[in-house]
Formats: structure tokens, sequence, C-alpha cells
């Protein structure tokens, strides 16, 4: 039987292991310890491990100015932090050196099956490249800038052009940056260019839909559903980019990790929807008809003559009033009283 010292980060992650098969370990700053900290807070030589005639391993402060504590151990919660110059030592223990942290693990302790890998790891490795993330950016910006020209009924400046670029390609970076350091803290794993990726795919879904609904629209007049259509494609673009981005920059459960790439967009998106609902009974003062600028070719549906349409336009406009009949016989018989009353 070995035992293993594990030197821990700031973020509780493993980031030095080191194995003791001898009777003794000194630990500290200096270069001929077993165990090497870097941290100005211990001492050249802090503490030592030291095996005992009953084959149990004891841990020992060697009068270090910081001293020793024992923080913790993951397997038994009954055992409280205190500061220790001597201990026996146990598996699990997580002992502080000045601000350093190491654990002690036996090397019979059993751990947990390999875990398999996600179907999604090898997306996400075709897509940690330099040129798809580049081609994928170029992508969208492509296809934002010919809708933006697309769009517009006036002369399209180098001005609007610049706009239009430096909006979309800004918004990837610092969604993807935001992510990537967000991954760095909690994961110790950037993967930015995933993130860019990720997001300009989704981007690049969503422009392409953009064009199809105004086509769609151009041609079949979607005004009131179309707002519901677009929430209805980023309810589906929006979990699958959430659940990329927790993938790939959180430790949490599967379940979770699902549970909360689809609840968060819904909640915001359903609200969204009810305010678009709740609009549509209400009255516009222009007819509900597309005013979109497309070209002729884009007209795939059999034009309404004009006299048609002109024949049709009073409905649009055509306000039913309900009449209330109570207030009517009211009225009714004032008007006979007043006339009563004239006459005498």
């Amino acid at each position: 039987m070995a035992l293993i010292i594990e030197e821990i980060n700031r973020a509780h992650r493993v980031s030095t292991r080191y194995r003791l098969d001898g009777d003794r370990a000194t630990l500290g700053r200096c270069y001929d310890n077993a165990v090497m900290l870097e941290d100005p807070h211990v001492d050249p030589v802090h503490a030592e491990v030291v095996r005992d005639e009953d084959g149990c391993y004891v841990l020992r402060d060697l009068n270090s100015l910081n001293g020793v504590r024992l923080v913790r151990n993951f397997r038994d919660k009954s055992i409280k932090p205190a500061a220790i110059t001597e201990r026996h030592i146990q598996c699990g223990d997580e002992i502080q050196l000045g601000k350093s942290r190491v654990r002690f693990i036996d090397t019979e302790m059993s751990v947990a099956p390999a875990i398999p890998l996600h179907s999604a790891e090898t997306v996400f490795d075709r897509l940690a490249t330099p040129l798809v993330a580049t081609l994928l950016c170029l992508l969208v910006a492509g296809l934002s800038l010919w809708l933006a020209w697309l769009g517009t009924s006036s002369e399209f400046k180098w001005t609007g052009v610049v706009k239009v670029l430096t909006d979309v390609i800004i918004g990837l970076l610092v969604y993807a940056a935001a992510w990537a350091f967000i991954g760095k803290v909690v994961k110790h794993e950037a993967h930015f260019l995933p993130h860019l990726s990720i997001a300009a795919a989704a981007a690049l879904v969503y422009a392409v839909w953009q064009w199809f609904g105004g086509l769609l629209n151009f041609n079949f007049n979607l005004e009131h559903v179309l707002p519901l259509l677009n929430i209805l494609v980023l309810a589906v673009l929006l979990p699958v980019m959430l659940w990329c981005a927790a993938y790939l920059a959180l430790n949490i459960a599967p379940h979770w990790r699902f549970l909360g790439s689809i609840l968060i967009p819904w909640s915001f998106l359903g609200f969204a929807a009810a305010v678009e609902i709740g609009n549509m009974g209400e009255f516009s003062e222009s007819p509900p008809v597309s005013r979109e600028l497309k070209y002729k070719g884009f007209l795939f549906r059999r034009p309404v003559p004009l006299e048609e349409f002109l024949a049709d336009a009073p409905e649009l406009f055509d306000i039913p009033i309900e009449e209330d009949t109570k207030k009517g016989k009211k009225k009714s018989a004032k008007k006979d009283t007043e006339e009563e009353i004239h006459g005498e």
C-alpha cells in the first residue's frame, strides 16, 4: 500500500499528484522535498509524512511559521477543521500548509468507473479549428450584410457596411470570450474556438431563417404570426447554444445542464410569446400587409389584381360595433319624454 499526496488548486481541482512509497517524505518549498509547493507562505521544509511501526502514515509539523491545519475529510464529514502538529493520516484528509492545500489518498481506495465521452465531443473537436471558426464568422457577416442591403431602399453606404460587420463580428467575439473566461475559471479550459464556432453557426441558421421568413411574409402576408415563428426558431437555437456552452464551460450534472438549457431561454421566450399573442387582437391603423421591399423575382405567389385588392380593402378597416340594447332603450325613452314635454 502506498500514499498519494494530491496538491489542490484554488478551484478545488487536483493540479499535481505525488506517490509516497518510502517511509518518509517532506513537504515544502525546497527542491529536495518529495512534495514541492510553490507558496511563499510555506516554509522551505514545512512538514513531513512518516510511516510508523504499524504501517500507518503520520503527518508532523516541522515548527513551520504558519503551521498546519486540517481542513476537512471528504470521506468522513464528522471530522472538524483544526490546527494540528501531529496526526495519523486518514484517507481523504485535506490539509492546509500556508495557503496551499494537499489531500492524502490511499492507493487502495476505489475510484468511479470511466464516463463515456459524449457524442458531441467529435463535433466540438471539428469546430475547434481556426479555419472552421473563421469561415463560419465570414459566412454570418456576409449573409448579414446581404440581408441589410436587401432591406434598404436608399443607397447602401460604406458606413452601413462597417456597422453591420462590426456588430456581427464583435458580438460573436464577445460571446465566445465571455464563455471562454467562465470555462477558464471553472474548468481551467477556455475552448474559445468551439464557443465562437457554435455562436457563428447559430447566428448563420437564424440569419437564413430571417431571409426565408421575410420571403414567406412577402408572399403570404404573415405579419401577425411571423414574430411567433421567430420566437419558435429561437426556442430551438438558444437551448442548443446554452447546452453546448454549459457542457464546455461548467461542471454541472448532465440532467441539470439539460434542464437549465431548456428552462432558462424558454422562460424569457415564453414571456415574449405571451406579449405577442396579447397584441394580436389590438386594432392597427394600417392594414396587416407586408411592407418590406423585395425584388419581383422573390414573388412566387400569384399577385392579386389591383381591382380585387381595392374591392377587399374596406374589409381591412371595417370595425364591428356592438350596440348596447339597454342603452338604446334608455335613449329612446328619454327622447320620447322630451318630445312630450315640448309638445305640451
